[in-house]
């Protein structure tokens, strides 16, 4: 590899940085600043700093702290058959992407409540219905519901992750309460993040590109 040649891969990923810092990237995933970044119902999403399932005598049975920092996200099921949701659209130049999501199911069947997490890759026109394998138009990255976990049944924190190209994405959290409003399920989210190459990386990514470069001169030079 000539001089030129790292001196060329290096300014790509010097160009590669920059765009990616001034690039909309994912905020707040620990919901230690509230909602900020998020777009919520402020009458139905929540930032407590636990939660707590109820048994169908009422009781608590469960009980949920944060999975990082103070606070999570709850959300309520109070609307029938119409999911409450909460997103957060961001870009990215690649890397994982994670979070952990619970449901906590105060219903029974027939009435089959339900949450997940979703994710969407965004195109020019809007979500792009072939971003992902499953042919709607989104990743499922978490999903529970009444038939799943039991009646009055819950589940555990649920860590999930995706590896994602370079793109805009939006995350979506939402839960529906099916057939009626009487018994309102929560689902509960915490520690979402979206992994990317910190500034040090790419700084120690150039040194080696310079490092390999010199030490190419070096060898022709012996050689010479």
């Amino acid at each position: 590899m000539s001089l030129k040649s790292v001196i060329i891969a290096g300014a790509a990923c010097a160009l590669v940085a920059s765009s990616a810092e001034a690039a909309g990237r994912f905020v707040n995933g620990s919901f230690e600043d509230g909602f900020t970044g998020w777009v919520y119902d402020e009458e139905q999403v929540h930032n407590p700093g636990e939660a707590n399932h109820l048994a169908e005598s009422g009781e608590v049975d469960q009980s949920y702290g944060p999975v990082d920092g103070t606070y999570i996200a709850t959300i309520q099921a109070n609307f029938t058959d119409t999911p409450v949701v909460l997103s957060q659209t961001f870009t990215t130049e690649g890397g994982l992407f994670s979070g952990s999501a619970a449901f906590l199911g105060e219903d029974f069947l027939p009435w089959n409540d339900s949450g997940y997490v979703r994710l969407y890759r965004l195109g020019d026109g809007g979500v792009s219905a072939t971003s992902f394998d499953d042919g709607d138009g989104y990743e499922q990255l978490f999903y529970a519901d009444i038939a799943g976990v039991g009646d009055w049944g819950y589940t555990p924190w649920t860590r999930f992750s995706i590896r994602l190209g370079a793109g805009t994405y939006r995350v979506e959290a939402g839960v529906i309460d099916r057939n009626d409003d009487r018994e309102t399920s929560l689902l509960i989210l915490d520690d979402f993040a979206m992994a990317v190459p910190e500034p040090g990386a790419w700084a120690l990514m150039l040194t080696g590109f310079f490092g390999l470069g010199a030490a190419l001169r070096r060898r022709r030079a012996a050689l010479a």
